[in-house]
């Protein structure tokens, strides 16, 4: 039970992550006349397996600050 619980928390993680920096640089390229980029290039992208793994650690990563932020904002606003 605790491998799956694992296993899932990381893929929420990653979404969250995928999601923020998929929000982020989209609503940056309308400021900046930039190419759109899909949510598959954040959540799964083509190339090397080095890159895939660089883009995993990336959204994990942004989805525990993403994640933390959201918990500190409901704390403070609930006090």
């Amino acid at each position: 039970m605790d491998l799956e619980q694992i296993i899932a928390g990381r893929i929420i993680l990653e979404f969250l992550g995928a999601s923020a920096r998929f929000l982020g640089y989209n609503l940056w390229t309308l400021s900046n006349d930039n190419d759109f980029r899909t949510f598959s290039s954040f959540w799964s992208p083509s190339g090397s397996n080095q890159k895939k793994d660089d883009n995993s650690n990336r959204n994990h990563m942004i989805g525990v600050l993403f994640l933390g932020g959201f918990v500190m904002l409901l704390i403070i606003f609930n006090t």
